[in-house]
């Protein structure tokens, strides 16, 4: 009997697997078992691939994947390594790490992905044709030698010179395009100025667009930019292979310049990957847009304000035509069915919070920003102008002390504090330390943001702290706000500063200010609230007014609280030292980023360094004088 019943369950089991293996084969349609792993790009068009290529695979196909951010170059690693899978958009043969790694066949290009690309110097097209055109007869790159093209295009930080915007650092064109300068004689009239990401970039040339300002840029199509506006490209000498391995190459002579070879665009894929999926590189082989209707794409996303997953399902519903020719039958099927659904996605799970219930503040911020942006930029502009006239003499007076000095200074205002020979010795050594890394000019410009933004945040926390002590209003609204301060991550506000104030200085010192200031604001207040109140309360007998109270009795006995706000505003001001380079402030954050984003660990733990012991003397500089102050009080 138990015998039967064993027999009966296991034809069950048997029967019920039979059942279900049939409807497993017909749902996997993926070729891989495994996420499939893409490389996160950050600018728009490699965006959008991206979301194209996850939507086909995972709506035609059934594959599950995810996306890894980073820079170009560690991207590329990372596809060489296996980490990632799939780089959607890669300019072929432009990288020296692709290059190697596909000559040892750790990777594949596919394509073309793109057809129709271009790249090179561009300005707005208003610049030179119409009437009135400011650069009118200007078609060479050779012609912005001339001094009226520099004054045209002049640079807020160096007024003598040009700027030329260029491509972050990290990418390959940021490379040949300073050969460029070198090549065309242009060097010493134009700032070389990289803006260290790809958002800061786009936001930089959208601003001067919109607000009608002359820019002089690195730009490439398809894109979002060439999509939107009106752009002319310089006339270069026509490509030659030995001048552009020249340029290309680091130690190269740069004698001489010519345009960029013809794009190609291609799908990058780990070699072992399109080994264990010969359908997806069918797939990835057949892929392929034209630049002028991606850009297109681009651009109406942005009017919208649409996120590149959603523009890319619209350019699917739209295009039917284009990518079954992409598709196998079944595949094309599959993602037919999936793109008429309602909503375009599968089931949500129940688990998930009502989309009914969901709102957006995206587009309401978004067309404040851009009305502000249009309507005050002028406003805004003068203001960053005066913020870089006070960077450019602060920063020249440091330049004209003697390295030696500076050093003796800040050691002997360390003894004059500490009172003992081990914080100035540490402080020493470490401006010793920066100057022999060859990164003291960069430690300048770095000491120069600090100090301006540290003047501007004593100036606004000071009186807000006392007036938070003084207010109960204020101490219920304050706090609240110096918490989004401190929370809200640096980007979200960097990009609107740099739309408003221009790339550069200024807005790393908006971002600054703005990071530093709630630790002043917290322990001012809290000093001048932890004040003694009998001494307070005899202060009045003896019928001092409220303001000789606060200047001679309170702030005084809160000295202690406010120096050590002073001296966490310091540090939260250097902290930001690495996001601020992120929109072109230069320094040793530039350093941290360039070295990150090139791969060269020695570059970025040099840079690194620099900060740590930076932040050790102004640590020990502005804890010694707190002790003094303390000491004396005592």
């Amino acid at each position: 009997m138990f015998v039967a019943r064993l027999l009966v369950l296991w034809l069950a089991v048997l029967g019920l697997a039979g059942a279900v293996a049939p409807a497993r084969a017909e749902a996997a349609g993926c070729p891989v078992a495994t996420p499939i792993a893409f490389a996160g790009l950050d600018w728009d068009s490699g965006a959008f691939l991206t979301a194209l290529d996850r939507a086909i695979l995972e709506r035609g196909y059934g594959c599950t994947t995810t996306t890894t951010p980073g820079t170009t170059v560690t991207l590329e690693q990372a596809v060489a390594t296996g980490d990632i899978d799939v780089i959607a958009e890669e300019w072929a043969g432009r990288s020296p790490i692709w290059n190697a790694a596909q000559a040892r066949g750790q990777v594949i290009a596919l394509g073309p992905t793109v057809t129709g690309a271009q790249e090179g110097i561009y300005g707005p097209d208003v610049l030179v044709h119409g009437p009135g055109a400011p650069a009118a007869g200007l078609t060479q790159v050779g012609q912005l030698a001339d001094p009226r093209y520099a004054a045209l295009f002049r640079d807020p930080e160096q007024p003598t010179k040009g700027r030329f915007l260029n491509c972050p650092s990290g990418w390959t064109c940021e490379r040949v395009n300073s050969a460029k300068l070198q090549a065309y004689g242009l060097a010493d009239r134009y700032v070389d100025f990289r803006p260290g990401s790809g958002a800061a970039m786009d936001a930089a040339v959208v601003a001067a667009m919109v607000q009608h300002r002359p820019v002089l840029f690195y730009a490439y199509s398809p894109s979002t930019i060439a999509g939107r506006f009106h752009l002319f490209r310089l006339g270069e000498p026509p490509y030659d292979r030995g001048c552009w391995d020249d340029l290309a190459n680091p130690d190269g002579q740069h004698r001489s310049g010519c345009a960029s070879p013809p794009a190609v665009i291609s799908t990058g894929l780990n070699a072992q990957f399109v080994a264990q999926a010969p359908a997806l590189r069918a797939l990835f082989a057949r892929i392929s847009v034209p630049a002028d209707i991606l850009s297109g794409q681009l651009a109406e996303a942005a009017a919208h304000q649409r996120p590149t997953a959603e523009q890319a399902l619209i350019f699917l519903r739209a295009n039917p035509a284009r990518w079954r020719q992409w598709l196998p039958a079944d595949a094309a099927a599959r993602l037919e069915q999936s793109l008429q659904r309602a909503d375009g996605v599968t089931s949500r799970a129940s688990s998930a919070f009502p989309a009914n219930w969901q709102i957006s503040i995206r587009d309401p911020v978004n067309r404040w920003v851009a009305a502000l942006v249009a309507s005050s930029g002028g406003s805004f502009r003068h203001i960053a102008s005066g913020l870089i006239t006070l960077a450019a003499s602060i920063d020249a007076v440091l330049r004209a002390i003697p390295w030696w000095l500076i050093i003796a200074l800040f050691a002997g205002l360390t003894l004059f504090g500490a009172r003992r020979a081990g914080p100035p010795l540490i402080v020493f050594a470490a401006f010793l330390i920066i100057g022999v890394l060859g990164l003291w000019d960069q430690m300048l410009q770095t000491l120069t943001l600090m100090l301006i933004s540290a003047l501007i945040a004593v100036g606004i926390g000071l009186p807000l702290g006392i007036g938070t002590a003084k207010s109960r209003f204020s101490q219920a609204v304050v706090p609240p706000v110096l918490d989004f301060m401190q929370a809200m991550p640096g980007f979200v506000y960097l990009i609107p500063a740099l739309m408003l104030l221009g790339l550069g200085k200024a807005p790393a010192i908006l971002a600054m200010v703005i990071y530093a200031t709630p630790p002043l604001i917290r322990l001012t207040a809290l000093g001048i609230r932890s004040a003694d109140r009998e001494v307070i309360e005899a202060a009045t007998a003896f019928g001092a007014t409220p303001w000789q109270t606060l200047v001679h009795v309170e702030i005084p006995l809160a000295r202690d609280s406010i120096l050590a706000g002073l001296n966490q505003m310091i540090m939260m001001a250097l902290a930001m030292v690495v996001t601020a380079s992120m929109i072109g402030a230069r320094g040793l954050g530039e350093e941290v980023l360039n070295g990150i984003q090139s791969l060269d660990v020695g570059k970025g733990f040099e840079a690194g360094l620099a900060i740590v012991v930076l932040a050790m003397a102004l640590d020990r500089t502005s804890h010694a004088l707190v002790a003094q102050r303390g000491g004396r009080r005592g």
